[in-house]
C-alpha cells in the first residue's frame, strides 16, 4: 500500500496530469466524475482565456471528462497504471461520491484527491460521511481546499484522519475559475492560516501541497517558506508544447527535488 510520502516533490495538477507526465513528477489524473461529461474540447475553446496583465487564466470547463468508469476500464486493460498517480474525483451528489470511492478502492491509485471546491460546478458542499468513507478505502486521501472559507472543510477532513491537503483550488469569478499569479498570495495565506501555528507533532503527520501561480523556481521557494511539503503546477503547463517536451518544467522538477527530496525540507 502506498502512502502520501510516495508523492514526488512536484505534482502536475489535473486536468494537465492526464496528458503531461514528466519523469520526476507525480501526475494527477482527472478530475473524474461518476458519469461522463462530454464536450471538454469545445468548452476549452469557448471559455479558456489568458489575461496577460494579470498573468492569470480563466476557464469554465466544468469538469468535462470521460467519467470514472472509463478510467477504471483503462486501468483494468493495462493502458493506465494508477499506482504512481493521484486520481482527482468530484461528486455532485452523495451517491456519486460513494460510487467514485468504490472505484478508487478497486484500482488503488497512489492517492485520491477529493476535488470538492471547483468553482465551475456550483456551490461547495459535501456529504457528512464523505471524509470517513474516503479514509475507509485504504487509499491515501488528499482534500483539495477552496481558496476562501476553507476552515470548515479542513476541520472536518482533519477530524476524519485525512492527512493530505492541497491549497488551493481556483478562485471563483463570474467567468469561471481564476488561476495563475493572482491565486498565489491566496494559497500562501491559506497555508499560513491552517498550518503556521499548528503544534509540530500534529504538523509532522500531514502532507501539505501548495499550488497556484508557480511558474519559476522562486515561486517554489515562496511556498517552501510558507511550510509546504510538496508543490503543484497547473497553468504553467497550459501549453501544447508540453505534450512533446518537458524542458520548460524540468527546472521546476529539479529545484523541487533538491529542496524537498531529502529529509531536511529546508535545505
Amino acid at each position: 500500500m502506498s502512502d502520501l510520502t510516495d508523492i514526488k516533490p512536484l505534482i502536475i495538477s489535473a486536468p494537465f496530469g492526464n496528458y503531461i507526465q514528466p519523469d520526476g513528477a507525480t501526475a494527477t489524473c482527472g478530475t473524474f466524475t461518476a458519469a461522463a461529461r462530454p464536450g471538454r474540447y469545445w468548452r476549452f475553446i469557448r471559455t479558456v482565456r489568458y489575461y496577460r496583465r494579470l498573468r492569470a487564466w480563466v476557464n469554465k470547463i466544468g469538469l468535462r471528462n470521460p467519467g470514472m468508469p472509463w478510467f477504471v476500464e483503462q486501468c483494468k486493460a493495462g493502458k493506465i497504471d494508477a499506482a504512481d498517480k493521484i486520481v482527482s474525483v468530484h461528486g455532485f451528489v452523495a451517491d456519486d461520491w460513494w460510487a467514485l470511492l468504490d472505484q478508487i478502492a478497486e484500482i488503488k491509485p497512489l492517492a485520491v484527491e477529493l476535488n470538492m471546491s471547483c468553482p465551475n460546478v456550483g456551490e461547495v458542499d459535501w456529504p457528512d460521511e464523505l471524509f470517513d468513507r474516503a479514509v475507509a478505502t485504504g487509499v491515501p486521501v488528499i482534500a483539495k481546499l477552496p481558496p476562501v472559507n476553507y476552515d470548515e472543510m479542513f476541520t472536518q477532513a482533519h477530524a476524519a484522519q485525512i492527512r493530505g491537503f492541497h491549497c488551493c483550488n481556483t478562485l471563483p469569478v463570474p467567468a469561471g475559475g481564476l488561476s495563475g499569479a493572482p491565486l498565489k498570495p491566496v494559497a500562501l495565506q491559506c497555508i499560513r492560516d491552517l498550518f503556521g501555528d499548528m503544534p509540530p507533532d500534529d504538523r509532522a503527520r500531514l502532507l501539505v501541497i501548495g499550488g497556484g501561480g508557480i511558474r519559476a523556481t522562486c515561486d517554489i521557494d515562496d511556498y517552501l517558506a510558507a511550510g509546504v511539503d510538496r508543490v503543484a503546477v497547473a497553468t504553467k503547463v497550459c501549453n501544447p508544447i508540453y505534450l512533446f517536451s518537458d524542458a520548460g518544467v524540468r527546472p521546476l522538477i529539479e529545484h523541487a527535488t533538491r529542496r524537498l527530496g531529502g529529509t531536511d525540507k529546508g535545505a
